[in-house]
């Protein structure tokens, strides 16, 4: 369904409504995980989340400081007069606000003082931004992408600065204000957009949109921002943060931001999913009895004990030894071999793991398809290259074609019972322009089957059976496509 938002075009699709839908089921969760975890669990957390936050926000502009580099300097009675190096001025000048963010978010309006105010601290220990924080700019500034030689490519061009910054900043305030028809996780994106297009100070626009959303995201009632880490998403992304900018920004006035939206809900959702598992890991800790810490650690001693053994070793009765047994293996805390009398335990995963395995898709072999026997078994893709079957000199060379052709991966899994899920993967969303060769690595694997289900399969279902398409919008493919993937099918 396309609709129009401040001066954007949407296409409001079922698979934006679905990130929409999950995003905010489990924020009507959230406060009865709160009370559950307790606050120095929380703590813990804020605290890994934010060093996570700072250091890939001040790297995404080009930082060299390492998430430990971070730690060590920000949780360390930081003496100001002592920040002589600008990667030290820009982490402290994060923190700082981040953390301000955090404490009193409910206190700050969105408003033009407010986001010069917060630009004004963000800059605060700065040397060379002393003349224009919490200014708007007054030179005409562009988004660069900064790489890791050092070089910066332009990505889009801003607003111009006087009267049009403050113009569109002016009327992007009022629209937040007024505008109550759109969802709140829609508007904090496209805000979000926006200041980055507009660009409205000299320098730190894009740790200051970072900041802003997440100060939005709190005050739109998604508290657990606080808890993961919305820029160390974009950090692992930055490549497609890039692209996805720039595409919408070049259709400027009255653009369609759809893939930008998309983008910004899917980073949500994936910092989500891994602040699930976080604390399901948790919870899964705590609830182990001292009993089952003792079966596990012996079975960890004893690798291929049986049954009986484990239960005379440990003076606990048989029935209770198999009993508790089951539920340690319905757990996954456990694996088993063997069958009736021989049936013994383990630790280990009984699967054998073949990694850097090289699956290549053509024109003549489009498709692959396998088994995943049990729910031990996977296949996580970790990387994709791209062999373009022509003459190329630069990037856009080879780039533009991809964009042409509209590569996709397609991955289809059907469980024994003959329900069926499917995904497709756009393959220039992966790998960018700013690379000289076309390859991409994931810095988390996309896993089969687990990337096409909500929560882990369970263990009726198996074995599934998957299959990796690739699909091109002409007949004649002009690359051949590689996976490079660690498997355990067996």
């Amino acid at each position: 369904m396309e609709t129009f938002t401040h001066t954007f075009k949407l296409n409001l699709s079922f698979e934006i409504m679905g990130f929409i839908s999950g995003i905010d089921r489990f924020g009507g969760e959230w406060s009865g995980i709160e009370r559950r975890e307790g606050r120095q669990t929380l703590k813990q957390l804020k605290s890994i989340a934010t060093v996570h936050s700072v250091g890939a926000s001040t790297r995404i502009e080009g930082s060299k400081m390492t998430d430990d580099e971070v730690r060590a300097f920000i949780f360390n009675n930081v003496k100001i007069e002592k920040l002589v190096e600008r990667d030290h001025q820009e982490v402290l000048g994060y923190f700082n606000v981040l953390d301000i963010i955090s404490e009193s978010y409910q206190d700050i309006d969105i408003t033009e003082s407010s986001i010069q105010n917060l630009h004004n601290l963000l800059m605060k220990y700065s040397d060379k931004d002393q003349y224009h924080k919490g200014k708007y700019k007054s030179t005409p500034n562009s988004v660069e992408a900064t790489h890791p030689d050092g070089s910066k490519t332009i990505v889009f061009s801003t607003a111009a600065p006087g009267i049009e910054t403050e113009g569109a900043m002016r009327v992007l305030i009022e629209w937040y204000k007024k505008d109550i028809s759109t969802p709140p996780l829609i508007k904090s994106a496209l805000f979000v957009y926006d200041f980055l297009s507009i660009h409205p100070f000299q320098d730190g626009n894009g740790r200051l949109s970072r900041l802003l959303a997440t100060l939005l995201l709190l005050k739109n009632g998604y508290p657990w921002i606080q808890y993961v880490s919305f820029e160390h998403e974009i950090e692992n992304r930055k490549a497609t943060y890039y692209r996805v900018l720039m595409e919408c920004q070049q259709q400027r006035p009255g653009e369609d931001v759809t893939n930008w939206l998309l983008y910004f809900l899917e980073c949500l959702s994936n910092i989500q999913t891994n602040l699930k598992r976080k604390l399901d890991g948790q919870k899964s800790e705590h609830q182990i009895s001292p009993r089952v810490k003792m079966i596990y650690n012996f079975i960890d001693a004893h690798p291929g004990s049986k049954s009986g053994e484990i239960a005379k070793k440990l003076n606990i009765p048989l029935p209770t030894i198999k009993k508790i047994l089951a539920e340690m293996l319905n757990s996954r805390l456990i694996s088993k071999y063997g069958n009736g009398p021989g049936t013994n335990y383990t630790t280990e995963k009984l699967t054998l793991i073949k990694s850097d395995v090289a699956l290549k898709l053509t024109s003549d072999k489009v498709s692959k398809e396998f088994i995943v026997a049990n729910r031990h078994c996977f296949v996580a893709i970790k990387k994709i290259i791209l062999t373009p079957k022509f003459e190329w000199n630069k990037p856009s060379d080879w780039y533009d074609v991809l964009m042409n052709q509209q590569l996709e991966l397609k991955i289809t899994c059907q469980n024994n019972k003959g329900d069926m899920r499917s995904q497709q993967y756009f393959v220039g969303g992966f790998v960018s322009p700013m690379h000289y060769q076309p390859i991409f690595t994931f810095n988390d694997p996309m896993q089969i089957p687990l990337s096409l289900w909500e929560k882990e399969p369970n263990e009726n279902e198996f074995p599934i059976k998957a299959n990796i398409m690739l699909i091109c919008s002409e007949q004649n493919l002009k690359f051949d496509l590689i996976l490079v993937y660690d498997a355990s099918l067996e």
